[in-house]
């Protein structure tokens, strides 16, 4: 049981617990609330979850992380005031929340799936470059779509 206040990294993005478990248990019509072991159990499971949390906002009124990435997210007047704008730092906003973003330039974790993007861009043939300004691939000054739960010491 998922009793613990935590952040699951067993699939490619982060599943809140208790939260996006009871959500996903719907959704998918497995019980990962009472068992999210079976994510790491799993491949077929991981990968599906994967591309659920991608695929699905986290809260009402706000955007999925594909629909930031692809472009069919409009910032509106409060998220231009949020300093969320269109682009990859938006994406990272919706996945991790004040995990990585709103902290500034200096936070490792977002950095790092920064560096991530842009080596993965370059090994599919994209020239980094066309990744656009830094401001676009950053969340570092955006404010958070979602707070976060606390990680254990």
């Amino acid at each position: 049981m998922c009793t613990w206040s935590c952040i699951l990294w067993s699939s490619a993005l982060p599943i809140y617990c208790n939260y996006n478990y009871g959500e996903a248990t719907k959704d998918l019509n497995v019980d990962l609330l009472n068992h999210p072991e079976y994510i790491e159990k799993n491949a077929t499971l991981a990968f599906l979850v994967a591309i659920w949390r991608w695929m699905t906002p986290i809260k009402e009124n706000q955007p999925s992380a594909h629909d930031v990435f692809i472009g069919n997210w409009k910032p509106t007047e409060n998220d231009n005031l949020a300093k969320r704008v269109s682009g990859f730092g938006t994406t990272m906003n919706v996945l991790y929340g004040n995990l990585v973003c709103g902290k500034g330039n200096n936070e490792t974790s977002m950095n790092n799936i920064i560096d991530y993007y842009l080596h993965y861009l370059d090994r599919i043939g994209v020239n980094p470059n066309e990744a656009g300004p830094h401001e676009l691939l950053s969340c570092a000054d955006q404010v958070p779509f979602n707070p976060s739960v606390a990680l254990p010491p």
